[in-house]
């Protein structure tokens, strides 16, 4: 059983990114620095006869002095472009796009605020505080099936190994104490460890994600997204290593209900979903998040029973369901031997739409459906229809389908589902198009007649 949420991996990236929407804040960033003192506390080492950056005149410092104290977001912007279209030459480009990303960050436009970011590190590629919020803010903003979303990523990647060497060539100013610099620099190393976390997920290379991930949660242990996104790592992996997963998705949860994060509620779902469907009862669940609420690493010995076997229902394509899930869920070479066995097999039966969503792929709908009386009783999925029939778009949650196709995926979080390439019967796309079309349908104008007296 798997249920239908947004999160931060290829599928997802957890709760915590489900609702930052284009068009809105993004949570969490208001924090950053963006203003040019902060390349007071520490500096790259010049090269040798690499000219300071200086203001020609005064009217130049003086516009973007404007810009900086403006507190309208709106008019800040019109004075970063004012200044970046007056002082063509400037040396402080970058300084003007981060007022603006600053401005875009308060209006909370997200793209346009990496947008800003990104033109800032087109003019000086080491400035750190445009590196730190274009790294932040990708897994809040990023979507999978983008035309350019493998571009993103490789510029991701590339923005944030960058962002960590110049991190090892910072030099102490004197006013900055060894402690306060190590401080800063643990901060934007989790930031950009996180990042490479995210890429390695998308990309489904888990140990790389492990290891990123596992770092940036060194350098900054109370990151819940981190924390997270570590688990779907974990439980992603092949085997799926289901105890360091459940522990960082119930540290997750921990860090967020102990702030107050509005991703409390969605991570808390997400991670009851996991737990349930490896253990079989909820039973236990809470004392985890305690648990893991204290510390970082799970204890010595630590482990999760998994659920026991399912019972035949009588049902023959619901116990084959059942079958191959308790066969895959063994992991290791029992559960390679047990794939290769069903992948590609046909599979067929009547089911319960609970979301449709273009896919990846051109012309490709993802039609989510439960076919289990738990997943229908609990508005989850069971399979994945991997569709190119037009008219699969008309399909909505509790619409009746009957579906055929061959065994294509599976995936063990946060329940167990299928993924097959496959077809619904027309009859039933004929019956949810006759619907939507009803629906927008103009009401025919009645004409009211006045009796006479």
């Amino acid at each position: 059983m798997k249920k239908n949420l947004v999160f931060v991996s290829s599928t997802l990236l957890v709760g915590l990114v489900s609702g930052a929407a284009l068009a809105r804040p993004v949570r969490g960033l208001t924090h950053i620095s963006l203003l040019p003192q902060a390349r007071a506390w520490a500096a790259l080492p010049q090269a040798a006869g690499e000219k300071k950056p200086a203001w020609k005149t005064t009217e130049e410092y003086n516009a973007y002095q404007a810009a900086f104290n403006e507190k309208d977001p709106n008019k800040k912007i019109a004075l970063a472009e004012a200044f970046l279209a007056k002082y063509t030459d400037t040396d402080f480009k970058d300084l003007a796009y981060l007022q603006e990303l600053a401005a875009y960050q308060q209006l909370g436009n997200g793209p346009k605020a990496i947008e800003a970011g990104e033109k800032a590190l087109a003019v000086n590629p080491d400035n750190l505080d445009a590196l730190r919020y274009v790294s932040f803010a990708l897994p809040f903003v990023f979507k999978p099936t983008d035309p350019d979303a493998a571009t993103k990523l490789s510029r991701a990647e590339t923005e944030s190994k960058h962002a960590l060497d110049l991190l090892q060539k910072l030099q102490k100013p004197e006013n900055v104490s060894s402690e306060q610099l190590n401080q800063a620099i643990k901060g934007l190393r989790s930031v950009f460890n996180g990042t490479l976390g995210f890429v390695a997920l998308q990309r489904k290379d888990y140990p790389g994600a492990i290891t990123f991930l596992k770092t940036a949660a060194e350098d900054d242990p109370g990151n819940n997204l981190t924390f997270s996104m570590l688990g779907q790592a974990y439980l992603q992996s092949s085997p799926p290593d289901y105890d360091n997963g459940i522990w960082s998705l119930a540290r997750s949860v921990a860090l967020a209900k102990a702030s107050s994060s509005p991703n409390a509620a969605a991570l808390q779902k997400y991670y009851g979903q996991v737990y349930v469907s490896r253990h079989g009862s909820d039973e236990g669940e809470n004392d985890i998040v305690n648990q893991a609420a204290a510390s970082v690493n799970p204890p010595a010995g630590f482990k999760v029973t998994p659920a026991e076997k399912h019972k035949a229902t009588g049902n023959a394509a619901i116990d084959a369901f059942y079958n191959m899930e308790d066969s895959l869920k063994v992991g290791g070479d029992q559960q390679k031997q047990a794939w290769d066995q069903v992948k590609g097999q046909p599979f067929a039966m009547p089911g319960v739409v609970d979301s449709v969503e273009k896919g990846t792929d051109p012309d490709t709908y993802m039609v989510r459906v439960a076919i289990t009386d738990e997943s229908k009783a609990k508005g989850a999925y069971d399979i994945v229809l991997r569709d190119k029939q037009p008219d699969a778009k008309y399909l909505t949650k509790g619409d009746p389908v009957a579906f055929q196709g061959t065994l294509a995926e599976f995936s063990m979080t946060p329940g167990f589902s299928l993924t097959l390439d496959g077809t619904i019967d027309e009859k039933y796309l004929e019956a949810a198009k006759d619907k939507a079309e009803s629906k927008t349908k103009p009401k025919p104008r009645t004409t009211t007649h006045r009796k006479k007296a």
